[in-house]
């Protein structure tokens, strides 16, 4: 049985992009749609059995027509080719309103072919019980996590009420133990499983590795800790969230697939691709996935992103400046320069001279000077302060700033505290 596991597609991202002619969207999400293309023509050229998506198919909570038509156009090409398609919701996939539909839900509502959308719909329908696909190589477990809303896991919960933030985050994490264990109860272990699961988790290879994810992030869950996952009683765990590929567990293989894309420089140290599997049905559980079947990433083309730092030593700045930019390849690629220079340099800098140097590049995201006593640390090009939404963008910036998990929460539950009240009293 072929499985391929990705995540974090995000279309929409337009970062960095140039217009397209001809197209509604920038070069940038054409990027994004070339990666999902390849992804899809490897399913089908490798008849794949099954494909499991981990979550956040768009960039925004609500997309566009145009970005839900690219999507879905993808997702028919799997429908059409009889693979067996498992749809989880993620954080970017839930609306703004719980009283509003998520962004996958309309694939239920129209009865997909061989298209299955994973969300709390199926637990108040069906119980908390895992769902089986139905592959052309026999059926498929799928135990599954969407993104946590906290409202619907601590619905009824007295110990919630009056609770710190830390009483908060310690009930949902075991709320998620429990739905994870729940499914596990219901798993045939003479059928392959897996679990996937759209969560950040408290792994220290996931912190030191997070990516973009940590400023597009909507919402705010606690780190989940591996063990809460239950793994021994699955052949594999299929992870979306954060955007650089990873490997958190070896038996049961547990992998966060990653983007199929960029989407700033903090995912560019990481290939970009999505997972394949091949699961001997004829082996028990924990023997699966062993020799050529094991989890692999399958890399996909990606557009190069290319940051440069330049410590000239000369008076005149501009020689090291131009010589470092030569020295990379910068053919189509998105490119930050800082040149980091005394106050004397900085006189004798010429930006324009620079630039003209970097006229290859696809995009230059950023050319600037930095002095030695510039030690500010401004949100990214891309994130500008929103006064409609002040927690999201105060979480960001204390995110930025390395602020410790802990204290990060006392600093969000004060600010709630002082938005909910100037609210009450009209300010």
């Amino acid at each position: 049985m072929r499985v391929l596991h990705f995540a974090d597609l995000h279309i929409g991202v337009e970062l960095y992009g140039k217009p397209l002619a001809g197209k509604a969207w920038s070069s940038r999400m054409q990027d994004f749609l070339n990666a999902f293309d390849a992804l899809v023509d490897h399913a089908v050229g490798e008849q794949v059995d099954a494909v499991i998506f981990a979550g956040d198919a768009y960039k925004a909570r609500e997309p566009s027509q145009t970005h839900q038509r690219e999507f879905a156009r993808r997702i028919r090409r799997l429908s059409e080719a009889g693979i067996a398609t498992f749809l989880l919701v993620g954080n970017h996939d839930l609306p703004n309103a719980e009283s509003r539909a998520h962004a996958l839900e309309i694939f239920r509502t129209l009865d997909v072919p061989s298209v299955t959308v994973g969300d709390t719909t199926w637990f108040s329908e069906q119980g908390t019980v895992p769902h089986v696909l139905q592959t052309r190589a026999g059926p498929l477990q799928v135990a599954f996590v969407p993104w946590p809303q906290v409202s619907h896991l601590l619905a009824g919960s007295e110990e919630a009420e009056g609770a710190s933030i830390e009483q908060l985050y310690k009930l949902i994490e075991r709320a998620i133990s429990e739905i994870v264990l729940a499914q596990a109860e219901h798993i045939d272990p003479d059928i392959p499983s897996i679990l996937t699961c759209h969560l950040p988790l408290s792994d220290r290879l996931v912190a030191e590795n997070s990516g973009s994810e940590l400023w597009m992030q909507s919402g705010a869950v606690p780190r989940v800790p591996l063990s809460a996952l239950h793994l021994d009683n699955f052949d594999y765990v299929a992870l979306g969230h954060h955007h650089n590929a990873m490997q958190l567990n070896v038996d049961p293989p547990c992998w966060y697939s990653g983007a199929l894309q960029e989407v700033d420089f903090g995912d560019a140290r990481y290939p970009k691709g999505f997972m394949t599997l091949e699961f001997d049905t004829s082996k028990p559980r924990g023997q699966r996935l062993s020799g050529d079947g094991a989890p692999r990433l399958q890399r996909v083309t990606s557009r190069p992103f290319v940051s440069i730092a330049v410590k000239p030593r000369d008076a005149d700045p501009n020689p090291e400046v131009l010589a470092a930019i030569a020295e990379r390849d910068l053919a189509d690629a998105i490119v930050k320069v800082e040149i980091h220079v005394d106050r004397d340099q900085e006189a004798a800098l010429r930006l324009p001279e620079a630039r003209r140097a970097l006229a290859g590049a696809h995009v230059i995201a950023g050319l600037r000077a930095v002095l030695p006593e510039d030690s500010r640390l401004p949100l990214p090009p891309n994130v500008q302060p929103d006064a409609s939404a002040p927690l999201e963008t105060l979480e960001t910036y204390l995110k930025l700033r390395d602020v410790p998990d802990e204290r990060r929460e006392r600093l969000l539950a004060a600010a709630t505290e002082i938005i909910e009240e100037s609210e009450s009293v009209g300010v």
